[in-house]
């Protein structure tokens, strides 16, 4: 029978994801944001200083602004003076506070906890050097330095430094556009009731949702049946767009035709890969004009195609978009039940994790409730992990 063996040679993981890393050139398209909206942005140029920071010497505690000079072996306790007109002079002091600009005259601040009233002035018992307790201008960034480097994923912190030096806005790199188009004549739109034979369309809201979280720009197409010509004509918007995603028409059967399509507008280059589920994924490029667009086929099992989005269109999106590479979180735990192998293929399981224990979840089930699940790969040269055997699981959402 036609196709029986079409998956009998499958692609290594590692070279799939290079053939389609290979494929993804990142975007040079850049435009200014409000810093409200920068957080996990990318830098597209060096932001330069406009000014020192700090703009002025800030007293870091609060206390008395003091000539260090005046402190010199003063352990034994010295009466300093309140100075006239705010200006520190010889024997004299000026209160400050946290926060605050370090009086004229000043070079010092002396803590507030290391003095004591006394007649007409404090009694300071702590010798000070000059520059204590004060941040000097222009001790962080000095006007014209560079600020924030290009390449930079913005992170809070970054975005106050930004504010602080009087920026409401950044340039960076925008988003990649990413077109999913999920297909399969047995789905129908969600919200409404499905007949037998048909399910409510889920995939395509799942890699909207993933592409967003890991920098992408979705958009979710309307569902297309399965048929070459609808397929062709919703391929064809990915012209507009820096990656496509289908969902489900991968496999053997009958009904799967987007290897077929692919191939007519452009190019597969991988189909079947070591990865179970998510063997039947593929990786091409589709033509217009001169342009072509990078595509990557999911299969139309929710797990399979959680599989594939994680572990080739993620690593996608982050090159497209200039992002840095993800390192997801790895944690050791131990298995409730076996977790079987599979020949030929990285098996990639779901697992639950309550109190170091990790359970695995069957296929076409979820989670038994929301709270933590995990991830485990079974090399393919493992035939399975034991029941009670530690894993490394891997933390990808």
């Amino acid at each position: 029978m036609p196709g029986i063996n079409k998956f009998a040679k499958l692609t290594s993981v590692e070279s799939a994801l290079q053939a389609l890393l290979n494929l993804c050139s990142p975007i040079g398209r850049t435009v200014k944001v409000d810093l409200e909206y920068a957080d996990g942005r990318v830098v597209s140029r060096d932001v330069i200083a406009p000014r020192d920071n700090p703009h002025y010497d800030v007293c870091q505690v609060d206390g008395y602004a003091v000539r260090a000079c005046d402190t010199a072996g003063c352990q034994g306790g010295r009466v300093l003076r309140p100075a006239a007109g705010g200006q520190v002079g010889p024997g004299t002091y000026v209160q400050v506070h946290t926060g605050g600009a370090l009086p004229e005259g000043a070079d010092a601040v002396v803590r507030m906890e290391d003095t004591d009233p006394a007649d007409g002035g404090r009694l300071f018992y702590n010798e000070v050097k000059a520059g204590e307790n004060v941040l000097a201008r222009g001790s962080i960034l000095r006007k014209g330095d560079v600020a924030c480097a290009a390449g930079v994923q913005l992170k809070p912190t970054d975005i106050a430094l930004l504010a602080k030096l009087g920026l409401t806005g950044v340039e960076v790199f925008e988003r990649p556009r990413v077109l999913i188009v999920p297909t399969g004549d047995e789905l129908v739109e969600r919200g409404k009731e499905p007949g037998p034979g048909t399910v409510n369309e889920s995939n395509g809201i799942m890699c909207f949702l993933f592409i967003k979280r890991y920098g992408g720009k979705p958009a979710l197409y309307d569902i297309v049946r399965d048929d070459p010509s609808m397929i062709a004509e919703a391929l064809k918007m990915g012209s507009r767009y820096d990656l496509i995603v289908t969902t489900g028409g991968t496999s053997v059967g009958v009904r799967d035709r987007m290897e077929e399509v692919v191939s007519r507008m452009g190019k597969v280059l991988v189909h079947g890969v070591a990865l179970k589920p998510g063997r039947p994924m593929g990786i091409g490029y589709v033509e217009s004009g001169d342009r072509r667009t990078p595509i990557v086929f999911l299969p139309g099992l929710t797990e399979a195609c959680a599989s594939t989005m994680l572990t080739f269109v993620v690593p996608a999106i982050r090159k497209l978009g200039h992002y840095p590479p993800l390192h997801p979180r790895r944690e050791k735990a131990r298995l409730t039940r076996g977790l079987p192998g599979f020949p030929g293929a990285n098996a990639f399981h779901k697992l639950y994790i309550e109190g170091g224990m990790a359970t695995p979840v069957p296929l076409m089930g979820g989670a038994p409730r929301p709270g933590d699940y995990v991830y485990a790969i079974v090399p393919e040269s493992i035939e399975k992990y034991e029941e009670g055997e530690e894993v490394e699981t891997v933390y990808l959402e």
